[in-house]
Order: structure tokens, then sequence, then C-alpha cells
């Protein structure tokens, strides 16, 4: 019998601890966009590191969820409805209610129950730093960089002041606030960084304007050569992109719109770097742009006096073969059918 009893006790016990592991996370989504929900983390550090999801939940008839999840430590995860997502954290035996509308997401979360003053706490630096970004960024490109840093400096320097009151009065936040406050001393670094980099590179397309253009050698989808310089005679308008890039292929419908309006008139001719030839092939072809080049590895050198160092990136160069705008706007925002309609007015 004491056996039996020792049993039951020690059962009971392992049943309580690992209860004691057991966060949860419930809620509602009002105007839900989708069907699920999902909670992630990264995993691994680095170019190595990678999101994986944890736990997902089809939403009811209401938009409530609920998840469950086995933590040892206070854990850093984010939420998502596949739409939009926010970061959150977690400890063991946190019990946490999350509201929210998808018509102002961030701005809506609400967090309740045991737990939710922290997340409470994560949502309110979250939109912080969302102030403080799109601040800097407000700033013109020609904008004095003291003035920029200086505002940088000091919105980043308040919200690391809420950080550390938030560490004082929640004892759980401590590893998750000097993660954050080491994050807003790097992402100061990159913008600085980044905000030096594209005042060179401006300085350097606004040299390239009314030069002689790069010449540039490649293949076309027959594999043949063929030269930039064939297009002379015509404005042209080159699309630098590669397989890979995103932002290059939400702005190919406008690029062929561009092209089948004033193909006649202007040589669009895109060029592929920093890929693989067969997959170029192929999506070139499923493209059905009229002028195409390749560039193969080794080859992008001769892009380096372009100053091609992002893409997507547009060039146009007139029928001279004088460069016009070495940085010109994308085929969606309208600036680059107006640019086009200046050096080509009978169209």
């Amino acid at each position: 019998m004491k056996n039996i009893l020792a049993i039951i006790a020690l059962s009971s016990s392992l049943a309580t601890l690992m209860a004691q592991d057991i966060a949860t996370l419930n809620g509602k989504i009002t105007n839900p966009k989708g069907d699920k929900v999902f909670v992630t983390q990264t995993v691994g550090e680095g170019r190595a590191a990678k999101r994986e999801v944890l736990d997902s939940a089809v939403l009811t008839t209401d938009g409530s969820f609920n998840m469950d999840f086995t933590l040892k430590s206070v854990t850093e995860l984010s939420f998502s409805d596949g739409n939009e997502s926010c970061p959150f954290i977690l400890s063991p035996g946190d019990e946490v209610y999350m509201a929210l509308n998808t018509k102002m997401f961030d701005e809506t979360i609400i967090y309740s129950g045991k737990g939710a003053a922290k997340n409470n706490a994560v949502k309110n630096l979250n939109l912080m730093n969302e102030v403080a970004m799109n601040g800097i960024f407000a700033f013109d490109d020609d904008a004095d960089t003291n003035k920029i840093y200086a505002f940088m400096d000091n919105s980043f320097a308040g919200i690391t002041d809420i950080v550390k009151d938030y560490q004082n009065e929640l004892p759980d936040f401590k590893a998750y606030g000097d993660k954050k406050i080491s994050d807003l001393e790097n992402v100061k670094v990159q913008i600085k960084a980044q905000i030096s980099s594209m005042r060179e590179f401006n300085a350097m397309v606004q040299i390239l304007a009314g030069t002689e253009g790069i010449d540039i050698k490649g293949i076309d989808l027959k594999e043949n050569g063929v030269n930039l310089s064939e297009y002379k005679g015509k404005t042209i308008v080159i699309d630098f992109w590669a397989t890979w890039c995103g932002p290059c292929k939400r702005e190919m419908p406008s690029f062929k719109a561009l092209e089948e309006k004033y193909g006649k008139e202007v040589n669009f001719v895109s060029i592929a770097v920093w890929c693989e030839k067969p997959g170029w092939i192929e999506m070139a072809n499923d493209l059905g742009f009229e002028n195409n080049m390749f560039l193969a590895r080794g080859e992008e050198t001769q892009v380096k006096d372009w100053e091609l160092k992002f893409i997507p990136r547009y060039v146009v160069i007139d029928k001279n073969f004088k460069v016009v705008d070495a940085h010109a706007p994308v085929p969606s925002s309208g600036g680059l059918e107006a640019l086009i309609k200046e050096l080509n007015p009978q169209i």
C-alpha cells in the first residue's frame, strides 16, 4: 500500500511540475483576414537563424483561438494571423488572453490575464519603435545628417529609459529588456551606416547624369552575345533585377505595362544579375520581356561603375547613349513613365 501511495504521490508531483511548464495564449480577433493564427520562434543565430512554427490554431466562428506551449523559461515569440505579426513573450505558467482588431493590428492589441503586464510593455515598446523609425525616415534625402542622428539618438534614448523602467517593475522582463536595448544600439549603428552609404550613392549617381552610358555585355535568351549599346538610337530604360529578388518581382508587372505601352518608341532592357542562368532563362521566358540580358558569375563587375549596390534599380539613357537618370523612379510610381514622356514628347 505504501508503494502504491508513493507512486500516486510521485505521479501527482510530476503532473504538477509539468503543469507549471505550460503557458497558454488564448484570444479573439475582430475582423480576421484568415482562418488560422500562428506562433513562431527564432531558432539559431546569425545567418543560420530561422523562424519555426511552434503552434497554430484554427479560429472559431467568432474569431477566438486557443494555444498552449511547454516552456522552461521566459521565451520570446511572434504571433501572426498570416498577414501581420507582433512580438510577445511567455513565461512558464502564464495564462495570457490577447484581443485585437486587424483594422489597426498593433495599435488595438490588449493583453489580460497572468503574464499580461510584460506583453503590454512589449506592445508599447513596439509602437514606440515604429514611431521613432517613421520619424527617422520622414527626413528629406538631403536633410542634415546631424539632425537625423540627433533625432534618432534622442528617440532611442527615450525608449531605452522606458525599457529600464519596465525592467524595474516586471521581474521576468529583464532578459527581454536587455536584448531590446542591445537591438536598439545595433539598429542605430546600422541606420547611420545606411544613411552614409545612401548619401555616397546619391552623390555618385548624380555625377553619372549627362555622362556617356557605360556599356554592358551579356547574353540573350538564345545565349548569343548582346551589348547594351546596341539599343542606342532610342531611349533606353534598364531594369536591373535577379530571380530571387522579391521587390524586383513586384515591380515587373508595371515594367511590363510600360513596355507594352511604349515599346515601339523606347527600348526596355531587362538585365539579370547575381543569379543563376537556368533560373533566369525560365523566369525571363515566363515574363516575356522583349529585350533580355544576363550577366554570368564574374561578369557582374561590368556594373560596378553603374554603382549597382541594390536591386531593383532602374536607369534611363537617352537615344544618344547619354545617362539621363542613373537612379530612376520605380515603374509603379508613375515617375518613370513621366520621364519617358518627357524624353519622347511625340508619344
